[in-house]
């Protein structure tokens, strides 16, 4: 690690690889199936204030997430913690800009996956 710092200690970068390093990285595939729709979904709920992304509590399906046992509800809140820290990131990227972009598409795999991930084991526990 030492002898990169070392190799580049005096490197700068023209502004023409500045440039090309703020280019946000694209994929033109597109979401996967569904999950566009799991995103409209997402934005409705948060613009409607169903949904809190400061508020993990909003993101409960209550009749189900108080028929589990404590030690299940604490997953739950831990994985509600999670889920609702990527979904502020994806309310504000869709704030700036209110397109698809490969940082959107990535989250919103990962909410998708973590959420349908804890579901299958714990029935449908949150509200998106």
């Amino acid at each position: 690690m030492e002898d990169y710092l070392t190799k580049y200690k005096d490197h700068t970068v023209t502004p023409q690889t500045q440039q090309q390093l703020n280019q946000p990285l694209k994929d033109d595939t597109g979401f996967n199936e569904g999950h566009e729709d799991f995103l409209k979904m997402l934005i409705g709920k948060l613009e409607s204030g169903e949904l809190n992304a400061l508020s993990p509590s909003t993101l409960y399906n209550h009749a189900v997430y108080d028929k589990l046992v404590e030690e299940d509800q604490e997953k739950a809140d831990i994985t509600a913690m999670n889920l609702m820290s990527m979904i502020r990131q994806i309310e504000a990227l869709w704030k700036l800009d209110q397109s698809a972009s490969f940082q959107i598409q990535n989250l919103v795999e990962t909410v998708f996956q973590m959420k349908s991930k804890f579901e299958e084991k714990n029935g449908d526990v949150y509200i998106i």
